[in-house]
């Protein structure tokens, strides 16, 4: 999903410095110096996944001065949600952070139900990202891109 977000962000670049970063490799510092962002990750058990939650927990606090304010107040974001049946909870996680770092939403979040049974088997299988979930993160990421170019 992040692919199609980060194609649309690169067809508008002209002035956009743009990073693609794992959740594993992202710093305060990373957070910090950016002007916008695209959050993206799959539900896990009705919850942010594992490598996204802990992202979260070692940046969170470190946005925040002395007077509780954050550093990233008011940049925009994005969000786009990979799940099975449901993704909200993941979602509602997100937007509850993104909220606290008094980040600015672009546009809805976008969760991508993928239809699959919820067995073991279908859920351990490789996913694939269709046409219209690729357009949709796509549009999300022309969204930021075109937020940071106003």
């Amino acid at each position: 999903m992040e692919n199609g977000a980060l194609l649309a962000a690169k067809e508008m670049k002209s002035h956009l410095n743009l990073q693609r970063l794992r959740a594993e490799d992202t710093t305060v510092e990373d957070l910090l110096y950016s002007d916008g962002y695209l959050f993206c990750c799959p539900e896990n058990l009705a919850s942010v996944s594992g490598e996204m939650l802990e992202f979260f927990h070692r940046t969170y606090y470190h946005i925040f001065d002395d007077d509780e304010t954050s550093a990233l107040t008011g940049r925009p974001y994005g969000l786009a949600i990979a799940a099975g049946s449901d993704g909200s909870n993941a979602a509602k996680q997100i937007e509850r952070i993104c909220t606290g770092w008094r980040l600015r939403p672009v546009g809805d979040t976008y969760i991508n139900r993928n239809g699959q049974p919820q067995d073991k088997t279908s859920i351990l299988l490789p996913k694939i990202c269709h046409p219209e979930a690729w357009e949709k993160c796509k549009d999300l990421g022309g969204l930021v891109a075109a937020t940071l170019l106003l």
